[in-house]
């Protein structure tokens, strides 16, 4: 009878096991993420910080210099103005990874073979008091650092928040050094302002450094931060203009407004807790000045 009941028990908590266990295909080695992660970041554009970009008009300035549109380079400001930061939260869930394929991932804007792993998942945004949205997505891994730099226009998307929608997985094999040397070495042969762009490599990404008035009617230097985590994915993005901070996305949870605790509560929380300890250390005092 006893082993009649450890065989049940044992067998109630297999099936309870089974669907926490992940099947999936084989991965190539540059792939870190896997089928089921979740993510999520915060968005939160400082819109008193843009006067002096938008007075340069800075956004057709950057349309010249890299293919992504001028509306991709101030949208994020037109669309999230009427908020305080953080605007929005972006969830992703990885639906399913793809089997590795060879081909021309990126044309026209590059017209060689990469090799790559296709991630589907379900992306969107949320916001307090409005409804959330979500949609079906593709996003690409590649195999290496140059086919990363490609797959980032030579790091030109890095210039608007929404382009680097398009890169959230970077390989986990990836050298930033090195992508930053192809990066500076393809400024260099492009000539004219192009050689005004400096980055500088981190453990987990790089920085992009433009100063005042190397793209002319920029009064202000350009910089961006980009950094990805172990896995391969965005962690952190930030764009400053003239040392402020005009959007950043990180990680982070949106909680909604009926769960939220309101500022007042923490204030009296922390209060409490202090007299508490002082009342501690009190009663341990005059206890010990009793013997």
């Amino acid at each position: 009878m006893n082993k009649m009941k450890s065989l049940t028990l044992i067998t109630l908590l297999v099936l309870l096991f089974i669907p926490s266990i992940r099947i999936s295909n084989a991965q190539g080695s540059y792939v870190g993420i896997q089928n089921g992660d979740e993510y999520e970041w915060a968005l939160s554009v400082y819109t008193e910080n843009w006067d002096t970009y938008i007075a340069d008009d800075l956004g057709a300035t950057l349309e010249n210099l890299v293919p992504l549109g001028a509306s991709n380079l101030t949208r994020v400001f037109n669309d999230w103005n009427s908020f305080a930061p953080p605007q929005s939260y972006w969830p992703l869930k990885v639906t399913s990874i793809g089997v590795e394929e060879t081909g021309l991932l990126f044309s026209p804007n590059d017209n060689t073979t990469i090799t790559y792993t296709p991630v589907n998942g379900t992306f969107g945004w949320i916001l307090s008091l409005f409804d959330s949205l979500e949609w079906d997505e593709m996003w690409y891994i590649v195999n290496d650092t140059s086919s990363f730099l490609r797959q980032t226009i030579n790091l030109s998307r890095t210039f608007s928040f929404y382009t680097m929608f398009s890169v959230f997985f970077a390989p986990i094999t990836i050298s930033w050094s090195s992508l930053v040397s192809e990066f500076l070495a393809e400024m260099t042969v492009k000539g004219g302002l192009y050689t005004n762009i400096a980055a500088t490599a981190q453990s987990d990404g790089f920085l992009i450094d433009i100063p005042a008035l190397g793209f002319e009617n920029n009064s202000a230097a350009i910089n961006i931060n980009v950094k990805y985590n172990s896995k391969g994915v965005l962690s952190y993005y930030k764009f400053s203009y003239g040392g402020k901070t005009l959007v950043d996305f990180n990680p982070g949870k949106y909680i909604p407004d009926h769960e939220r605790v309101p500022d007042q509560y923490i204030f009296v929380f922390f209060g409490l807790t202090a007299i508490l300890l002082v009342e501690i250390i009190f009663y341990f005092y005059m206890r010990k000045g009793r013997k």
